[in-house]
């Protein structure tokens, strides 16, 4: 992990030097200026200092820490308003803080803020990722459209020579696309190869009989050499008696 690039600014020298004691003590975090006046850094932070927390006071002279933020937000990826004064908590967060810690601030709570950051922000890219896998785009027609499906909506994919028919809830798309493309896409998803020409969503799925699967009114054939990954979701999803 590299070392998270740290800026501490507040008027009073004893919370700087408090913070600065805590970010040098971690090995995963790298001080990389501390400032007493709040103009000064405002002239001295830069993009190219690549910072990822600014640890800022919020009451002092010349200008708040509200409205220093609003001029440091894109400058880092985290702001964490420090403050002796909790009335400044809806201010803070209306301009987008991270976090909002009060005075005095303990080592385990600072640290524990910073590593709660970090955790939240994963988990937003991961919920970002996840979101994004919902959909996708397909261009149809000969003019250049691109048509958006979700992936929820789709019922099987069907090969068809140089083309993969996507059937839907709705209705069917013939699309210039191979089905070992459809495959790496959907890798790790319900979608199951079922047959040389048949890729399934286990979802809507409504019966089945021997060798073919039914969703709603189509019937799909189960290949031998296709079936077993479908057939190990079957046995996960099929309730059974102890007795």
């Amino acid at each position: 992990m590299e070392q998270l690039r740290c800026v501490v600014i507040d008027d009073e020298k004893h919370s700087v030097s408090i913070l600065s004691d805590y970010i040098e003590s971690n090995p995963n975090l790298l001080l990389v200026r501390s400032y007493m006046d709040p103009l000064i850094a405002l002239s001295g932070i830069s993009l190219k200092d690549k910072i990822d927390f600014i640890f800022l006071d919020i009451d002092m002279p010349d200008i708040t820490g509200i409205e220093l933020a609003k001029k440091l937000l894109n400058r880092a990826r985290f702001i964490v308003f420090t403050t002796a004064f909790t009335k400044y908590a809806i201010e803070a967060f209306e301009v987008d803080a991270s976090r909002y810690l009060v005075k005095p601030i303990s080592k385990p709570k600072f640290i524990q803020t910073v590593w709660d950051v970090l955790e939240s922000e994963t988990k937003k890219l991961e919920k970002s990722k996840q979101s994004s896998k919902k959909f996708f785009f397909v261009s149809v027609g000969d003019r250049g459209q691109r048509l958006k499906i979700k992936k929820s909506k789709i019922l099987f994919f069907e090969s068809e020579k140089n083309y993969i028919k996507i059937v839907t809830e709705e209705k069917d798309y013939l699309v210039y696309l191979t089905m070992k493309e459809v495959e790496l896409d959907f890798s790790g998803t319900l979608f199951y190869r079922v047959h040389r020409s048949f890729f399934v969503n286990a979802e809507k799925v409504d019966k089945v009989v021997g060798n073919t699967l039914k969703l709603r009114s189509y019937v799909i054939p189960m290949g031998n050499s296709y079936k077993d990954g479908f057939n190990e979701f079957l046995e996960r999803k099929t309730l059974r008696s102890n007795r």
